[in-house]
């Protein structure tokens, strides 16, 4: 058995939070969750331009795929006319959503950013 193995085996080092964290951490994850929170669903290019800043299609797709996969967002294809595709937070999604208010209520300072 490696040291990592017997540290997270023996609880050092082991934080249950850090997949969460670093999934969380990466750009645009907050600003997607916060975008479909304050609006609801939304189609793919309306939540493009809900969110502060350029993002490039490629990158929004790729981060509502993810989103999607760890069950916080819904994928819905709505056929019609024209056929479109909308998004929406789960439960869970919301969930994180409180939780990154419930930080933004402690106003930790922007260290290091």
């Amino acid at each position: 058995m490696d040291d990592e193995t017997e540290r997270k085996k023996i609880g050092l080092g082991y934080c249950p939070a850090e997949h969460f964290l670093k999934f969380m951490a990466q750009e645009w994850m907050g600003h997607i969750i916060a975008a479909l929170a304050r609006n609801g669903t939304l189609r793919f290019g309306q939540l493009r331009r809900a969110l502060p800043g350029a993002i490039s299609a490629r990158v929004l797709s790729a981060r509502l795929k993810d989103l999607e996969s760890a069950g916080y967002v819904t994928r819905r294809e709505r056929e019609g006319r024209v056929r479109h595709v909308e998004y929406a937070l789960t439960a869970n999604g919301h969930e994180v959503d409180a939780a990154l208010a419930r930080n933004e209520a402690f106003g930790v300072p922007e260290v290091g950013l």
